[in-house]
């Protein structure tokens, strides 16, 4: 496959994985991750301008910062949507809570379907807590809403949070690993990202 030539600029976002059939990026916080009403710069049109094929099958809030998979091939798209759909992807997240919890299993409804977040505990400090999710189902803003009903919603979430949606300068939500059998090859990958450096002084704030 032969890439289109690209934009002069240097991409928004970082490469954290790339082979022929699939890129995985590692998104700031503020850029949206498909086009938008206004037509503002997004992480997919950005893709689309450099390769012959894109296919999204996940999102991150635009607020939200970390890893989004993409299928650069048509090859690949069929068996990783068929991953998506069967919850083989793993998707975890670091995240800091307004407020104290030992974690554990969320399993509220949203949007009238089934919902689960698994959360692990990773430390506690200044009234907030660090943890670690796993998504077992992809809902509209999932782990925010879900923190939210709980009533540790995430730091700096000014759409759910209240108060502790003016405690950070932006959300406290990072996607940092993402893990799932190859939809071509068969092999295991593990891609992971570090927090970015306006989440880091948070997170250890929180105990994490």
């Amino acid at each position: 496959m032969v890439a289109r030539a690209g934009p002069a600029t240097e991409p928004p976002f970082r490469v954290a994985y790339r082979d022929r059939w699939l890129l995985v990026v590692d998104k700031p916080t503020g850029l949206a991750t498909q086009p938008t009403r206004s037509g503002e710069a997004n992480l997919y049109d950005h893709v689309q301008g450099e390769e012959d094929y894109v296919a999204l099958h996940h999102r991150l809030d635009r607020p939200a910062s970390g890893l989004i998979l993409l299928a650069v091939h048509r090859d690949a798209n069929v068996a990783l949507a068929r991953a998506f759909r069967e919850h083989q992807v793993e998707r975890e997240y670091r995240a800091v809570l307004y407020g104290e919890t030992v974690g554990g299993q969320w399993c509220r409804p949203l949007e009238g379907k089934p919902a689960h977040t698994e959360v692990v505990w990773m430390g506690q400090g200044s009234g907030m807590t660090a943890v670690q999710v796993r998504l077992r189902t992809g809902r509209h803003h999932q782990i925010r809403q879900h923190a939210a009903m709980e009533g540790t919603p995430v730091v700096g979430d000014r759409r759910y949070a209240g108060e502790a949606g003016r405690a950070w300068p932006r959300l406290a939500l990072h996607a940092w690993r993402l893990s799932l059998v190859h939809p071509v090859t068969g092999a295991p990958i593990q891609v992971e990202s570090s927090l970015p450096t306006d989440l880091e002084p948070l997170w250890v704030l929180a105990g994490g």
